[in-house]
């Protein structure tokens, strides 16, 4: 039997050697992301697929949140001079309390230029900023939004007492800061939080050429771990036995979102895909992975064909000892925008051969 796992630039495959295409984040070549909080977020390069095999390693990303803080002005922080304050002293030097001054910074980093109190700017040792006049962002510009304009923002490096966030809904001004948020996470008739044989988000029995209906969900909190909760479980069946034909051409299983909100290079949801709840994420369905990997955005599973189907690039990581994924378990987590109401869609499918 022939099997053959082959990456593209967006879409990992796997086959008889299995192909998990893991979208994640922005690497480099690579998907996952690291950020805010969650080892899956990304402020990557903007390449946002990852090689689950063989063309080379991407790159893992990292997007380190620094420490929230406002810059200390001089008065607030220096040994007095004299004996005591006279007429001359700073007039804050005698309330520690007091807020600190915008635009200026101690030592040891005397020639930051800081305007928004980020510790983020020009020559700061943090870092530069993309918009010294917004306390919430450094690198998150072109995703730090308050979209319904009701005071409270989301996808921000950090939020202040001046532009308090992440919204839980921004679609929605009347749902903002989680105390008035009733997200419609997934029903539990509809998806399992846990892993189990018979449990709830069957998916039903695919013959080669079946699609599954559309997979709505929405989870509000980032992935905790397996079995605690933060996650929507399905399963479903694709019998080697209805196939069109026989192997390799028993067709493509293919998963992927068909809606993903948040950020295009980092967006709120990835899954998992396990051939058995006591087993780990893509065991026995992926040779190798890039650093980060998994989850996915996007996988497939499909056999080396034969002409009139030859596969022009094969995979050098080639394998024909693949097992056939007669059953799997999909775990569904998220991953950026904690606290958040947006909804995700999964397409579940076995495209004809």
């Amino acid at each position: 039997m022939l099997g053959a796992s082959r990456p593209t630039p967006t879409l990992v495959r796997l086959s008889l050697v299995l192909l998990a295409a893991a979208h994640l984040g922005a690497c480099a070549g690579g998907d996952p992301g690291a950020g805010s909080t969650n080892p899956f977020d990304s402020q990557g390069n903007g390449s946002n697929s990852t090689p689950g095999t063989e063309t080379g390693q991407p790159a893992s990303e990292t997007d380190p949140t620094p420490t929230v803080g406002g810059s200390m002005s001089d008065s607030e922080t220096s040994a007095p001079t004299g004996p005591g304050p006279t007429s001359d002293s700073d007039p804050t030097s005698g309330d520690p309390t007091g807020d600190p001054t915008v635009g200026t910074t101690t030592l040891p980093d005397p020639d930051c230029v800081d305007d928004d109190g980020d510790l983020h700017g020009e020559g700061c040792s943090a870092g530069p900023d993309c918009d010294d006049a917004s306390y919430n962002s450094w690198q998150s510009c072109g995703t730090c939004v308050d979209a319904d304009m009701d005071g409270f923002w989301v996808g921000c490096d950090q939020y202040g007492p001046d532009d308090p966030g992440p919204d839980c809904d921004d679609a929605n001004p009347d749902a903002s800061d989680g105390m008035d948020c009733e997200c419609a996470v997934t029903p539990p008739d509809k998806a399992s939080d846990t892993c189990a044989e018979a449990m709830a988000g069957a998916l039903g029995v695919i013959a080669e050429g079946g699609v599954v209906p559309p997979i709505k969900g929405s989870i509000t909190g980032i992935d905790n771990g397996p079995g605690n909760g933060q996650e929507d479980w399905y399963w479903v069946e694709f019998p080697e036995a209805m196939a069109m034909g026989n192997r390799p051409n028993a067709g493509k299983i293919a998963a992927v979102f068909a809606v993903n909100p948040g950020d295009p290079a980092n967006p709120d949801y990835r899954f998992e895909v396990y051939t058995a709840c006591n087993k780990m994420p893509f065991e026995g369905l992926n040779p190798t992975y890039g650093p980060g990997t998994p989850p996915a955005r996007e996988w497939e599973f499909f056999d080396a064909h034969t002409p009139p189907n030859p596969n022009p690039n094969p995979n050098p990581n080639y394998l024909n000892n693949v097992p056939w994924p007669a059953k799997v378990f999909i775990r569904v987590i998220r991953v950026a925008n904690d606290q958040s109401c947006s909804e995700y869609t999964l397409q579940v499918s076995r495209l004809p051969t």
